[in-house]
């Protein structure tokens, strides 16, 4: 089985130096999902290498109503890396099935000059990820096995 390893940044801090150039990206691609209590959040959808990449880098808030849905090619084991990212996250893996497989809450913020030794990681199984502030997990009561309902396109790569 093949291990796709989702580097947060590696590419990224390596073509750029931790600055004040450090930019949140733009996401067109939008969906809407649905928590199992029936609540919805609209969240930016990265179903791209590059928009993979990037992430939620460099923002500095989050409100409770946002997220960030990753989106592959298929169902796999992926690493997340907090490098550059600003603020504290409940990350969710996600599978075929939109069902939560792992949660790791409250992970912990990076800044621009983080050793990256000490920069924060989880890791997961999913065709998504999906990335929410810290505690919304918990405010919302979600655990694995709860399933999402959200429609977006398979990525292609």
């Amino acid at each position: 089985m093949m291990m796709y390893a989702l580097i947060l940044s590696a590419i990224f801090s390596a073509r750029s130096a931790p600055s004040a150039e450090c930019k949140p990206q733009v996401v067109e691609k939008k969906a809407s999902l649905t928590f199992p209590g029936g609540e919805s959040i609209t969240v930016d959808v990265v179903d791209t290498p590059a928009t993979r990449e990037k992430g939620l880098m460099c923002r500095r808030t989050l409100s409770k109503n946002y997220g960030m849905l990753f989106v592959f090619p298929r169902e796999m084991a992926l690493q997340f890396w907090m490098k550059n990212t600003l603020v504290s996250l409940d990350i969710m893996w996600i599978d075929s099935d939109r069902a939560i497989t792992v949660i790791h809450p409250r992970l912990k913020a990076s800044r621009l000059d983080t050793p990256e030794s000490d920069i924060a990681a989880a890791g997961g199984r999913g065709l998504y990820v999906l990335e929410l502030a810290a505690g919304e997990a918990r405010r919302r009561g979600l655990k694995p096995g709860d399933r999402l309902a959200f429609k977006v396109a398979a990525a292609l790569r």
